[in-house]
C-alpha cells in the first residue's frame, strides 16, 4: 500500500511539475532565447525587452467587452464628425462628449489637442501611457486618421469596425464557454466538500488524512490536481490579448 501511494504521489507531482514549467517557465526560456537572437541587433533587442516587459492591466472579460464598446463608440462618433467637416481636434472632443469613455489618455489627448498641440505628437507622447492593447490600436488610428482626407475617415469607421467584432466574439466565446467554467466549479468543489465531510464524520479517514504522512500526500496531491484543473480549463476558455 505504501509502495501504491508513494508511486502515484511521485506521478502527481511529476504532472504538477510538467504543467508548472509548461505555465511559468517555458514563456521565461523563449524570451531569453529570442533575446539571444536578437542581441545583434540592438534596437531591435530594446524593443522586444520594451514589449515583453509592458504589463496589461488585469481585467474581466465583461471588463473588456465594455472597454471595446466604448472605444469603437468613441472611433465611430469621431468619424462621423469629421464627416461634417470638422478638424480632428474638434471631432474627439464632440466624441467625448457624447461617449462613454473614462479613459485619462483620451482625456489627455482631447485637453492637448484643444490647447494646440498636434495630434501626431499628442499621440506619440501618450501611447506610451496606454495600459491596454485596445486602446494603444485606437490612438493609433487616431493618428493615421489625422493625416486628412476621405481615408482616415475610412479608418476610423474600420477600427470599430474590428474592435466591435473582437467585443461579440469575446461575448460569444464567454456564453460558450459558461457552461464548461460552471462544469469545472462544481466538479473541482466537489471533491473538497466530500472529504470535509468525511472528516468531519469518520475517525479512520480523520486518522488516515491527519495523522498520516501518505494522508498529507493525498491531500497535498488533491489540492494541487484540483488547481492545475480548474487554471487549465480557465487558460482555454480566456481569449487571448494580442
Amino acid at each position: 500500500m505504501k509502495l501504491l501511494f508513494s508511486l502515484l504521489g511521485a506521478s502527481g507531482i511529476a504532472v504538477l511539475i510538467f504543467l508548472c514549467s509548461t505555465w511559468y517557465l517555458r514563456p521565461f526560456l523563449v524570451r531569453q532565447i529570442v533575446l539571444r537572437r536578437l542581441n545583434h541587433q540592438s534596437l531591435m533587442a530594446r524593443l522586444v525587452d520594451k514589449l515583453s516587459k509592458r504589463r496589461v492591466s488585469p481585467r474581466s472579460q465583461s471588463e473588456l467587452i465594455h472597454h471595446l464598446s466604448t472605444l469603437s463608440d468613441l472611433l465611430d462618433a469621431t468619424a462621423r464628425n469629421l464627416r461634417l467637416g470638422k478638424s480632428m481636434a474638434s471631432s474627439i472632443q464632440a466624441a467625448t462628449e457624447t461617449s462613454t469613455v473614462k479613459d485619462s489618455v483620451i482625456n489627455d489627448l482631447v485637453a492637448t489637442t484643444t490647447r494646440g498641440e498636434s495630434i501626431a505628437d499628442a499621440t506619440k507622447r501618450l501611447i506610451s501611457t496606454a495600459k491596454t492593447n485596445e486602446l494603444i490600436f485606437a490612438i493609433r488610428t487616431i493618428d493615421l486618421a489625422a493625416t486628412g482626407g476621405v481615408g482616415g475617415v475610412l479608418a476610423l469607421e474600420r477600427a470599430a469596425i474590428v474592435l466591435r467584432e473582437r467585443s461579440t466574439i469575446i461575448n460569444d466565446r464567454q456564453m460558450q464557454a459558461s457552461q464548461a467554467l460552471l462544469s469545472t466549479k462544481v466538479l473541482s468543489w466537489a471533491p473538497v466538500a466530500v472529504a470535509v465531510w468525511l472528516i468531519a464524520t469518520s475517525s479512520s479517514v480523520r486518522s488516515f488524512l491527519i495523522l498520516s504522512t501518505s494522508g498529507w500526500l493525498c491531500i497535498l496531491l488533491g489540492i494541487g490536481l484540483n488547481f492545475a484543473g480548474r487554471r487549465w480549463m480557465q487558460t482555454i476558455v480566456t481569449p487571448i490579448h494580442a
